[in-house]
């Protein structure tokens, strides 16, 4: 439940952050390694970058829950992408651009989710923003996932 001086996020808002970030130099590259060789879920890595610039810290618990709220999609998402993949010989550009595009809307359909699920926690806005205060949702998303390697190029930094 949330209280007056909790923490919203706004979907439409971390879409636009999403698809700036990504283009990024280094950043899908990193994703897409996330992705494939890590199992890790681009959206919620994503998120978990935003919420570090916006020096938001959240709980294991929270992270857990994110997780657990994705779960379903993410697995439709493999399914989906490996279809994809496999089409991709039979298809023209036009129709493969036409999978792609329909990926790209699962995907913020996805971050809905991810979104939706955080404005249900009660997240305090930090209370001092300072140089030295550093949220590590996404370093501990990526040491859970065995990724620690990528951090830096997910960063972008």
């Amino acid at each position: 439940m949330q209280t007056a001086d909790s923490v919203t996020l706004n979907s439409q808002d971390f879409w636009q952050f999403s698809l700036s970030h990504y283009t990024q130099a280094g950043v899908q590259p990193a994703c897409l390694t996330l992705q494939d060789s890590y199992q890790g879920n681009v959206n919620l890595a994503l998120l978990l970058h935003w919420l570090d610039t916006q020096k938001v810290q959240l709980s294991d618990a929270e992270l857990h829950t994110l997780e657990v709220s994705i779960a379903s999609s993410d697995c439709r998402f493999q399914q989906y992408r490996a279809m994809r993949k496999q089409l991709k010989t039979q298809l023209d550009l036009s129709g493969y651009k036409q999978l792609l595009a329909f990926e790209l809307k699962l995907e913020q359909d996805q971050q809905y989710v991810l979104v939706t699920q955080f404005n249900q926690f009660n997240v305090s806005p930090p209370k001092v923003i300072s140089p030295s205060l550093l949220t590590n949702n996404l370093a501990r998303y990526c040491l859970q996932q065995k990724a620690t390697v990528l951090l830096s190029k997910l960063q972008a930094a």
